[in-house]
């Protein structure tokens, strides 16, 4: 006898009823645990900072580390961090201009496949994958029809910004 699987599918409104920091997407739910180690902390410390200088004088954008972006009625994800040109709200409902993630062992596979497949269909402008462990960047830059790799340049209101890596991962020079 064949065995069937099922594989339930949630929406918002289950989410947030649910204790705990979980994802949600497009039905599934994925739990955000254990807590990130004190180097992802870090990371997403120094990138914030990072953008918060190259976009001070920006009005429009906000960086956001951990906010919660609800997609769709079944779709709510947590980058690490994103840059955000709208009104602040108690949820991101409006598509990042940049979205960081910082791999770690339990979501390597979902930050790498689905977050990117995802981001892509939406058409998230750059997608940066940071690799604590590498201190490496793959910088993904949206053509309009997909991701491809790219030089660490990026535009956000009216500013052309590079990504300081050295920075991020605060190497000396």
């Amino acid at each position: 006898m064949e065995v069937v699987q099922l594989v339930e599918r949630y929406t918002i409104e289950d989410y947030e009823l649910w204790e705990g920091d979980w994802e949600l997407i497009k039905g599934v739910p994925y739990a955000m645990a254990p807590a990130p180690v004190s180097k992802h902390q870090w990371l997403m410390g120094r990138i914030v900072s990072f953008l918060n200088d190259a976009l001070e004088e920006c009005d429009e954008c906000y960086v956001l580390a951990e906010a919660e972006w609800r997609i769709s009625k079944d779709t709510v994800v947590r980058p690490d961090v994103m840059v955000v040109c709208d009104e602040l709200r108690d949820y991101i409902s409006t598509r990042p201009q940049i979205v960081f993630e910082i791999l770690s062992p339990s979501t390597r596979m979902r930050d790498e496949v689905m977050k990117r497949s995802l981001y892509q269909s939406l058409g998230v402008p750059y997608y940066l994958i940071v690799d604590p462990e590498s201190e490496e960047v793959r910088f993904l830059a949206f053509n309009g029809v997909e991701y491809r790799e790219s030089e660490p340049i990026f535009a956000i209101c009216d500013e052309t910004i590079e990504l300081d890596i050295d920075y991020i991962f605060k190497r000396r020079r």
